[in-house]
């Protein structure tokens, strides 16, 4: 599991970007989503949640498909909206990491600790 592209975001904004899945297993992934994955926003030093999107999303069955020794690529959002007060309202610049968990119809899966960078 990777991050198709480094991510970069403005604090207190919200950006889209796409993981890169890789299937090892012997049957197809089928990720279920709402038409994207939403992470958040994870302190590297402590691995406490910080931060995320806040706000209503629409919620259609979308799923995502990933072949056996194939990958694919599913649509993440992150959002800096702080959830911890000392931190203020939006997570602050530097680097940060992001974590979701996948939705595999029944069976949920935390993704690894992906890079941020907050500006």
């Amino acid at each position: 599991m990777s991050l198709a592209r480094d991510l970069s975001v403005s604090s207190g904004h919200t950006v889209r970007g796409d993981l890169r899945v890789e299937n090892h297993t012997g049957s197809r992934i089928e990720i279920r989503t709402n038409g994207q994955v939403t992470a958040s926003v994870v302190d590297p030093a402590t691995g406490s949640v910080v931060g995320g999107f806040a706000g209503a999303q629409a919620l259609p069955l979308v799923v995502y498909t990933v072949q056996p020794g194939d990958q694919g690529t599913v649509p993440v959002l992150v959002g800096t909206a702080s959830l911890v007060p000392d931190v203020g309202y939006a997570v602050p610049a530097g680097e940060w990491q992001i974590e979701a968990v996948l939705d595999l119809g029944g069976e949920k899966w935390r993704t690894p600790r992906l890079p941020l960078t907050v500006t």
